[in-house]
């Protein structure tokens, strides 16, 4: 029988518990704590995509740019574009001629302000966990992602 707790020591064994489970419960947990976190500095999650984007391009992004990045969580293309239009709104992003998005000194620093936010986030949800048992959950997460990929061919 399957447990619904995680054993004190917090080590599950093989077959313990379905890993779809796990992972699904770990995904809606850092997403609300990544949301809540935005959040409170008036940021959606596609927005903070959005940005960091358009941060790394290093001439801007254009919308059927945007439009085409991956987007995850089953959130279409076009919320990223919204996440966009908004940020453009609120004088984050700026259009150039050629229709290029590009971070405005506005958008620079509420990055700046995000990514502070996120790291403790991210330091937050890692706790004691260490680099190397992190390293090892995601590889071993997308090595059954992979298999799972293989099945379907």
């Amino acid at each position: 029988m399957t447990t619904s707790s995680t054993p004190q020591n917090g080590t599950i064994t093989f077959g313990q518990r379905p890993i779809a489970l796990v992972a699904w419960h770990a995904t809606e947990a850092i997403l609300r704590l990544s949301q809540a976190t935005l959040a409170r500095i008036d940021m959606t999650q596609p927005q903070w995509w959005a940005l960091n984007n358009i941060v790394r391009a290093e001439h801007g992004l254009t919308r059927e740019e945007i439009r085409a990045l991956a987007v995850p969580y089953g959130m279409g293309p076009q919320v990223m574009v919204d996440a966009s239009d908004a940020l453009v709104h609120r004088g984050w992003l700026g259009i150039g001629a050629d229709g290029r998005l590009t971070l405005t000194e506005q958008g620079r620093e509420g990055l700046a302000t995000a990514k502070e936010h996120m790291d403790r986030v991210r330091a937050e949800l890692l706790g004691d966990i260490t680099e190397e048992e992190y390293a090892t959950a995601a590889s071993v997460l997308q090595r059954v992602t992979d298999n799972l990929a293989q099945e379907s061919l």
